[in-house]
């Protein structure tokens, strides 16, 4: 187990942000020191992995307060409630994203940027900060709601109280007359006083008398009195012969106002209809308090609700989104009663292994990572965790969904796993171009021992024109991985075109695939990197006629390929009536590895394409519907802009 500092050596408030480092670093210490942190280091031996269980079973009593932990994989504490930044090597980075499955706030890469580190610890203090608010509110609610329950519970006593006065005025009617009426009306709860027509109090309990006065005779005032129309509660009992409810303002005898729930309920004689009123009023001040404190809390709830740094819903048991916070509202187009993966992957069925429907089963907390669609149709990567929540009765009704977004952690990944793919094939291709080079260079020995000059010559060519391919390999690799600019050069529209058409036209015919191109309306050169541009628009119309092969619904295929420009763009048109995509399709089609050709594709060609012509300051448009065909619709300016790096495409989302 790590050690950590005595409460001790916690001074100063818990307005002031705290760290604890975990490792030996004086040049991360200074940087938070000067940055206004309050630094905490703690060094020794370590133990287990992180688990990071409940704080206040195991930290001592000074690490309360919110604090954030910056610390190597192997520094990270397995106890602490506190939220984590992780500071990683490259060679750590699968040590760091174990941990960040299992809690850990943030990673930052080694070699640190100091305004990146100094940024993430700012937003995790803010996590632990609003997550330690939260557990503050929760007490305050839980406190709360049972000083509301025991109001509520007064509450309804007092509505009881009024509903058997009914049968409290029948026995009373026998007393009416007696001397010692005033007696059985003293004992009555609440504010209780007995009216005879006029308005005159013929009897008040001491309660009344007590906060309207002893010479109440009249009654309580009420703050409506002087309105127009307003008739007094008794003189409404003693017109219509029925009880009176209602709620208004009062006057003490201090001047003071109360709000109250007004009773009036007629007392009736064995003779006449009825002879007297009996008025009950009952202070609701404290309720009105209670409720506008739970009002307060509700609203703080809210805010938290809509301001946490993740997207949050409430389902049912059919999947539709009774709440959702501010966040998940602006991403994902919400309306309420949609159901989940509506929203979130608009499909009509749930997905196959659904935490929210795994937590109704059994009522645990689950997690899941999946791929959704926000409402500019832009993919993004969210890692999903479930809680139950149950109602009044302990019946499990609800469930809280929480998302949060790693589309850049899985960019990350994906260009990592793309640059392995890409050396891998690399160097086979290189193993060939070398085992070419020893072909040229046996050939240029034998021809220097034999004096043939035609042999030397052609063992030399051989030689330099494989120099040639392997340095341009290599600086491949070295475009992919450090991100080179491209070399924009005067190209030919028609003639760019037709090299293009070249390169899939015998596919195309062998297979019976009618191939057009139509670029009447093209002309002039435009400006581009042709190697990595002709690669990624090949990928495109191999795509088109992959997308004919595949389709056994009609006999007659095709690929049109459009070229036309304007002043500013270059347009190229690629549609085929293939197979066709779905909407899922078409929303992960430019993501890496992911292939809708099943094992006959790699997943590569189109996130490739993307990610050229992105590069080239272009867009790719696609509408395509499941067996009607698809089409590509690729803009590309005709001048590349002179200043400014060319965006990055490493992944669409």
């Amino acid at each position: 187990m790590l050690p950590f500092p005595s409460a001790n050596s916690y001074n100063g408030t818990s307005d002031t942000p705290s760290v604890l480092v975990t490792f030996d670093a004086p040049d991360v210490v200074a940087l938070l020191d000067r940055a206004g942190f309050r630094v905490l280091t703690s060094q020794g031996p370590l133990g287990g992995l992180c688990c990071i269980p409940s704080l206040s079973a195991a930290a001592p009593a000074g690490m309360a307060a919110p604090t954030v932990i910056l610390a190597r994989p192997h520094t990270v504490p397995d106890f602490l409630d506190s939220e984590v930044v992780i500071l990683a090597y490259p060679e750590e980075f699968s040590d760091a994203a174990t941990l960040l499955d299992e809690g850990a706030s943030a990673m930052v890469p080694e070699p640190y940027n100091p305004a990146l580190l100094l940024a993430t610890i700012r937003k995790a203090w803010d996590d632990a900060t609003m997550r330690h608010e939260l557990r503050r509110y929760q007490d305050d609610s839980r406190k709360v709601a049972h000083e509301q329950a025991a109001a509520m519970l007064q509450d309804e006593r007092i509505a009881a109280a009024g509903m058997i006065v009914e049968g409290l005025s029948r026995a009373m009617l026998e007393a009416v007359e007696d001397a010692k009426c005033a007696q059985y009306v003293a004992q009555l709860p609440t504010h209780a006083a007995l009216h005879e027509r006029g308005g005159s109090i013929v009897a008040a309990n001491n309660a009344f008398r007590g906060r309207f006065g002893p010479d109440a005779d009249r009654g309580i005032i009420y703050q409506s009195a002087g309105n127009e129309g307003w008739i007094h509660p008794v003189e409404e009992t003693f017109t219509t012969g029925t009880s009176c409810k209602r709620c208004e303002p009062i006057f003490t005898a201090h001047g003071e106002e109360l709000p109250a729930l007004i009773y009036t309920f007629p007392i009736r004689g064995p003779e006449r209809e009825y002879d007297l009123v009996l008025e009950i009023a009952v202070d609701v001040s404290e309720v009105e308090a209670q409720q506008q404190k739970l009002l307060t809390v509700q609203k703080q709830y809210r805010k938290l609700f809509d301001e946490a740094p993740c997207f949050i819903t409430v389902q049912d048991r059919d999947l539709r989104v009774v709440d959702a916070n501010r966040r998940f509202k602006e991403q994902f187009s919400f309306t309420p009663g949609a159901r989940c993966h509506e929203l979130y992957k608009h499909c009509s069925e749930p997905c196959t292994d659904c935490p929210i429907l795994r937590t109704f089963e059994d009522g645990q907390s689950h997690q899941a990572e999946m791929q959704v669609t926000n409402n500019e149709g832009t993919p993004c990567n969210i890692l999903v965790q479930t809680a139950p929540i149950y109602d009044e009765n302990g019946e499990l009704s609800r469930v809280i969904e929480l998302s949060t977004d790693i589309t850049m952690i899985r960019q990350l990944q994906s260009h990592l796993a793309s640059l392995g793919i890409m050396l891998g094939s690399m160097s086979h291709g290189m193993k060939g171009l070398l085992m070419a080079i020893d072909g040229g260079a046996y050939r240029l020995e034998a021809g220097l021992k034999r004096e043939d000059i035609e042999r030397i010559a052609s063992g030399w060519t051989q030689i330099r024109e494989k120099l040639g391919s392997l340095r341009k390999m290599s600086l491949d690799i070295l475009d992919y991985a450090k991100n080179r600019e491209l070399v924009p050069v005067q190209t030919d529209i028609k003639t760019f075109a037709a090299k293009l058409m070249d390169t899939v036209r015998h596919k195309a015919e062998s297979n019976n695939i009618a191939l057009t191109l139509e670029m009447n309306l093209a002309h002039g050169t435009f400006e581009a990197d042709t190697l990595p541009l002709s690669s990624a628009l090949t990928n495109i119309l191999d795509n088109a006629v992959d997308a004919c092969l595949f389709d056994r619904s009609k006999t007659g295929h095709s690929v049109l390929f459009r070229v036309w420009c304007n002043e500013t763009e270059l347009h190229m048109v690629v549609e085929d009536n293939g197979v066709g995509m779905d909407r899922q399709v078409r929303e992960n089609m430019f993501t890496l590895f992911f292939s809708s050709k099943g094992h006959v594709g790699t997943g590569i060609g189109l996130f490739y394409a993307h990610d050229v012509i992105t590069r080239h300051h272009g867009q790719i448009m696609v509408e395509s519907e499941l067996g009607r065909g698809s089409c590509f619709h690729v803009r590309l300016p005709l001048r590349q802009p002179v200043t400014g790096a060319p965006p990055s495409a490493t992944c669409p989302c």
